[in-house]
């Protein structure tokens, strides 16, 4: 990779030259994700719980698989795998109240798939806004934000449309 200031001093000049959204756009924007969210705010406020009782799930497993087995890699993967499959179940029944007759495999295969992207997409976030603004709090707060919503997004209109 660059060095860190020659990437952000990069970066800085090409945000100052180019208009990547205009005000009007950004409006557009707040206005379409403003009006998801008061259509969806019970479904939003679920699919958020179920985040974060998956959240517990995962350390649970994985808090209790290192004090057993003293193995880091197994137990992340175990406390991953299992909050992944925990996730899927709340969004299914809880979240999105998914009672159609798709095959599990396949709407699970899908549904790690978007998180994959979502995860994919705050990493990415998290790894330009650092180098950008070197502050990776707040890089990492928004690279959260923007995987969850590609997750929230993804698995209403994608995995559980109706």
């Amino acid at each position: 990779f660059w060095p860190r200031s020659y990437f952000g001093s990069v970066c800085k000049v090409a945000l100052c030259k180019i208009y990547i959204l205009k005000i009007k756009d950004v409006s557009k924007i707040l206005k379409i994700l403003n009006s998801i969210f008061q259509a969806n705010k019970y479904q939003i406020l679920r699919f958020l719980i179920s985040g974060l009782i998956a959240t517990f799930i995962i350390f649970l497993v994985f808090n209790s698989f290192y004090l057993i087995f003293k193995n880091i890699i197994f137990a992340s993967l175990l406390g991953y795998s299992t909050g992944l499959l925990s996730s899927f179940v709340f969004a299914k029944i809880w979240v999105f109240r998914d009672n159609s007759q798709k095959k599990t495999i396949k709407s699970f295969f899908i549904f790690c798939l978007i998180y994959f992207l979502g995860g994919l997409e705050m990493s990415l976030v998290i790894i330009f806004l650092s180098r950008l603004i070197d502050n990776y709090k707040i890089a990492w707060l928004i690279g959260a934000f923007i995987g969850a919503l590609n997750n929230y997004l993804g698995l209403k209109y994608f995995l559980f449309k109706k």
